[in-house]
């Protein structure tokens, strides 16, 4: 015979794809006719952008451009100059179970790089960033929360899972036209830049996401094309963005990440050379989780009073979203510059920041490396570029939770500050800001159906309404009940019970 199950469905958030694709860069680099001869490298840089992303059919492409950016030593002036190659790759992924509803998220993260002169005007360039790829689709669980039939005894367990109440991927522009001021100097190049991106506010209404937050935006500019000299402004950018998330509302957790797809920022000089002013175009993408966590009662185990059941198993996975961390933390180090010395630090930064997270013993521990670059001068005030590596370890709140615990991490570096010690060493201090989205997941052996046949009847001693068992330490009152075709609530109220589990070797009366 078929018994009836109750089910309860739920939306989850499955990832249908995480992988990554490693660009190779080979490059054989003429200078312009318009740089000077190198007299040596300083710093040869990576810079991928994203232009588009977009999921067709079981692919998933990315397009964008990679720029490579040469800081070297004029020969002559002895000064900083860039020349910068900018090429565009593309890149696939193949996905499985992939449809319309799918959303993505793409990062970029810089990887090796080998630069070499093969003369003053021609360099070898060797190196490799990666394009790391999430995909996520809505799909449908069900569980079995109940069994009907008077002759079916039932263990339920219950279950806290996250729901997917909305999920959406949107791309928007940040634009900005900035003034240095007069006390800076006038821009006449750009060296370096730097945009960090910094979400404060997530606040959901209505099938929206109220996004708030700063972009940091670090420039260092030449002043003079001549001698090379140079200047630097830091600019924070307040940022307000709505996003469209059908779904979501007041009640929902969101999982909100924000990444700089590409950027550019140039000079605003072409009609009035003596312009402090800098354009910014940005484009940033913003994907969003929303989750409602919701409890759920599930049969794990279930037998027949009157039948020898036939049943269905599988072990399901609960995930649901404990919560979103954010902290900060200050890192410091000395930057030791060798024989030459130091007599000033020109800019200061975070090359790549790389991490992992573990969760063991109840807690999150994100921990990493990040690599801070420094360009200085040395006594001789000739420039120069050195490098150190800061470890560094991030522990949120204890969540002492049922279940493995993992995170979605992002981690940025909002500020560096500096202060040489003496002639050859520069003390550096990093504020690290770490945002976490903390999950944890269950696995549980449930069960998916039910069935017994007419002819498969159990077993049962009718020659007394009471048999006597001699329980052991720790048997159950369900492993009882099971044995002997009753009721666990027959073998609690004829024991007159409270306790599920036997505590002590005893004598109980099993109704029959």
């Amino acid at each position: 015979m078929d018994y009836m199950t109750r089910k309860e469905k739920c939306t989850v958030c499955e990832t249908v794809f995480e992988g990554s694709s490693e660009q190779p860069v080979d490059l054989e680099l003429s200078l312009p006719d318009y740089c000077p001869d190198v007299e040596r490298i300083l710093k040869c840089r990576i810079c991928p952008g994203i232009s588009a992303g977009s999921i067709t059919g079981d692919r998933l492409d990315v397009d964008g451009n990679v720029t490579i950016r040469l800081y070297y030593l004029d020969s002559k002036k002895q000064a900083i100059r860039l020349c910068e190659h900018t090429s565009p790759f593309s890149c696939s992924f193949t996905l499985r179970n992939a449809d319309p509803e799918c959303i993505s998220r793409i990062r970029l993260r810089t990887g090796y790089l080998n630069c070499r002169a093969v003369s003053p005007r021609k360099l070898d360039i060797h190196g490799a960033f990666t394009v790391m790829a999430s995909v996520y689709k809505p799909g449908e669980k069900q569980y079995c929360t109940g069994i009907e039939g008077d002759d079916i005894q039932q263990q339920t367990h219950s279950e806290e899972v996250s729901e997917l109440k909305g999920c959406a991927r949107q791309q928007f522009s940040l634009s900005e036209v900035l003034d240095i001021g007069k006390g800076k100097g006038t821009p006449e190049g750009i060296l370096r830049s730097e945009l960090t991106v910094i979400p404060d506010e997530c606040r959901a209404i209505e099938n929206k996401l109220m996004l708030k937050g700063e972009a940091l935006l670090k420039v260092l500019y030449i002043t003079d094309i001549e001698t090379g000299a140079q200047d630097m402004m830091t600019f924070s950018i307040p940022l307000s963005q709505i996003i469209d998330v059908p779904g979501i509302n007041e009640s929902t957790v969101n999982d909100v990440s924000v990444d700089v797809m590409s950027y550019d920022i140039s000079l605003k000089s072409e009609f009035d050379e003596s312009s402090t002013l800098l354009s910014l175009d940005a484009r940033l993408c913003a994907v969003v989780l929303g989750f409602e966590n919701k409890e759920i009662s599930v049969v794990d185990d279930a037998y027949s009073t009157d039948y020898e059941l036939e049943t269905g198993f599988r072990t399901e996975s609960f995930q649901r979203i404990i919560g979103c961390s954010t902290m900060t933390q200050s890192i410091s180090g000395n930057i030791g510059t060798g024989d030459n010395g130091i007599t000033k630090v020109i800019d200061i930064w975070c090359e790549s920041i790389s991490s992992v997270s573990d969760g063991d013993g109840g807690n999150i521990t994100v921990r990493g490396k990040l690599n801070c670059c420094m360009l200085a001068l040395d006594r001789e005030g000739v420039p120069f570029c050195t490098e150190k590596a800061l470890d560094f370890s991030f522990t949120p709140e204890s969540q002492e939770q049922q279940g493995d615990l993992s995170a979605r991490s992002e981690l940025c570096v909002p500020s560096i500050s500096f202060r040489i010690t003496d002639d050859s060493n520069v003390e550096i201090k990093a504020e690290l800001r770490l945002s976490a989205v903390i999950y944890s997941t269950a696995a549980r052996r449930c069960i998916t159906d039910v069935s017994a046949g007419d002819d498969r009847m159990r077993e049962k001693d009718k020659t007394a309404a009471l048999t006597i068992y001699y329980a052991d330490e720790g048997e159950t009152l369900w492993d009882i009940a099971r044995l002997y075709c009753t009721s666990v609530e027959a073998v609690r109220l004829e024991n007159d019970m409270t306790d599920d589990v036997i505590r002590a070797r005893s004598m109980i009366l099993i109704p029959m």
